[in-house]
């Protein structure tokens, strides 16, 4: 008995094209890919790839495959030519026929349909075969930065190869398409590590090398191992720094990775300094796959006389960060570098008795480090009031917050503010108030517009994006109105869990009686399951609460 072991299918493409004789003329029609012809002639076991080219108005998931001959059942659609239609849109499926005869294989849509005919003898062209590989191989671990190649060598006798079809091994899910012809060829698929999920999820890689009449054969491969990427970047340093006093490095650690495979991932950091590299500290870190994460590492520097500049690195597994740093020596500190005082301001005026701030920005033009003591200096009778060490590196500035409480002066009082470094001095006057004159009566009362009332903000949540998917952002609305006789600015929070975190904020101003609405929201974790938890938005006025239900990615 002849006998169909199997035929599958996939859909998801469109097209139609009504055959004379079969179903009458149509107005939108299939046409035959392959076989090429309505007949082909297979050896008994080998596979046939089917496809037509589907015209526009057609839904290439409605098309329908069979079989007709001896013994032969209907053709089921199925894997492993789904994704293919889905991405072409051709109809598309594959059979293979053990048992000799004539079997008809017909496509249909709506009303229309197209057929081959399969002639199964062991005098037919044998199948084409072939073989796959990587670079790297199965045995090497590589990094999602990294480029993977897969060949495919094909071989036909009756020169007649057409194409190799690529797919994921594990769910077929179709990649690409790489053309070739005569009795031999040689295929390539590049791609990116990071791209390579199947390889990722540890699955293998198919090749279809498929020849004009259909005939066909499959081969597969492992490839490399791949894990995340742990990248790093220096983001920058406590330099220069005085002989024997700590030096800090801050470093950015992310992951380049596929969350769904490698989700948290460890990653070690180490600082090596100087030119003959030497390890100093260590600090490790877990990070979420695709996302970043601080680290700060140290070492306490040797004393030394003279100035002396190096690199420092921070190095991942995979990747290093460096950049050069400066240490001032002991015969050094004050004799290198100018500062110069390049802007100058102040919080004046205030009322005696409160605190005057000065804030002045100090740039170093010099080739040398600049390390100097710098002085506030106040009054028609300079007094110097307030001192700060610091260490500016060549061609680099920085700011120095300086102040004091200034006496409790009855009347208004002006007079001058200096900043001196020994290098460069720049001065302005400000103005104190006097008790006596009014200062005492500030911006008002604890609302801040001159009244006794204070300000309420009070809080509803008014609604949620909620169920969302592990991973998506969830997103949270509120109302808020300030029930209070004063006027206020309050920081409104996003909290959640049943480990109370905060994961959002955001700072509003409301006059008494006036309302707003805010959104808050951040991104959830991908759980594998379900998850049920509270979100809270508060005020210091109070706090409102929903439950709401993160879905998993499994």
């Amino acid at each position: 008995m002849r006998r169909r072991e199997y035929v599958t299918s996939l859909g998801s493409g469109v097209g139609t094209l009504a055959t004379a004789g079969l179903v009458g003329p149509q107005l939108r029609s299939l046409e035959r890919v392959c076989p090429a012809d309505d007949t082909t002639t297979v050896q008994p076991g080998n596979r046939v790839v089917f496809e037509a080219d589907a015209g526009p108005g057609l839904e290439p998931s409605g098309v329908e495959w069979r079989t007709d001959g001896t013994g032969a059942a209907d053709i089921a659609p199925a894997a492993p030519f789904w994704s293919y239609t889905r991405r072409t849109g051709n109809p598309a499926a594959h059979g293979r026929f053990d048992d000799g005869g004539t079997y008809e294989v017909v496509a249909t849509v709506g009303e229309a349909a197209i057929a081959w005919q399969v002639e199964v003898s062991g005098d037919a062209p044998a199948a084409p075969s072939g073989t796959v590989t990587t670079d790297p191989g199965p045995d090497a671990t590589v990094t999602t930065r990294n480029e993977i190649e897969v060949t495919a060598t094909a071989t036909d006798d009756g020169e007649a190869l057409q194409r190799v079809i690529w797919q994921e091994g594990e769910n077929a899910t179709y990649v690409d398409t790489t053309d070739v012809s005569g009795s031999e060829a040689t295929a390539t698929y590049a791609v990116s590590a990071g791209d390579a999920i199947w390889f990722i999820g540890g699955y293998p890689m198919m090749a279809w090398i498929v020849c004009h009449d259909g005939r066909a054969a499959v081969s597969r491969t492992e490839g490399p191992s791949i894990e995340a990427m742990r990248d790093v970047t220096i983001t920058g340093t406590n330099a220069p720094v005085r002989t024997g006093e700590k030096l800090v490095v801050d470093a950015e650690v992310a992951i380049h990775g596929d969350s769904l495979y490698h989700a948290f991932v460890d990653a070690e950091a180490d600082l090596i300094v100087g030119h003959d590299p030497t390890h100093v500290d260590s600090a490790s870190v877990e990070v979420y796959a695709g996302r970043t994460k601080s680290v700060q590492l140290a070492f306490t520097t040797a004393t030394v006389r003279n100035t002396q500049t190096f690199p420092v690195r921070v190095e991942t597994r995979h990747a290093a960060s460096e950049t050069d740093v400066t240490v001032v020596g002991t015969d050094d500190a004050g004799d290198h570098g100018s500062l110069e005082v390049t802007g100058l301001e102040t919080n004046a005026p205030v009322t005696g008795g409160d605190r005057l701030e000065v804030t002045a920005t100090l740039a170093n033009p010099a080739e040398d480090p600049a390390d100097r003591e710098v002085e506030l200096v106040v009054g028609d009778d300079p007094t110097t009031v307030d001192t700060q060490r610091v260490l500016v590196a060549a061609g680099q500035t920085t700011t120095v917050s300086l102040g004091y409480e200034t006496y409790p002066v009855r009347n208004d009082d002006e007079f001058p503010v200096r900043v001196a470094t020994g290098d460069d001095t720049a001065s302005r006057s400000v103005l104190v108030h006097g008790l006596d004159d009014g200062g005492d009566e500030g911006d008002g009362g604890a609302g801040g517009d001159g009244s006794n009332g204070t300000a309420s903000i009070a809080v509803s949540i008014t609604g949620t994006n909620a169920p969302v998917t592990g991973g998506e952002r969830l997103s949270v609305s509120a109302a808020l109105e300030n029930a209070g006789a004063a006027a206020g600015t309050e920081t409104v929070e996003l909290v959640v869990g049943r480990s109370p975190e905060v994961v959002d904020s955001s700072r509003i101003s409301l006059a008494p009686g006036e309302t707003a609405t805010i959104s808050l929201g951040y991104e959830t974790y991908p759980v594998t399951t379900d998850d049920v938890f509270p979100v809270t938005v508060r005020t210091s006025g109070g706090s409102d609460t929903r439950t709401v239900t993160v879905y998993g990615t499994r």
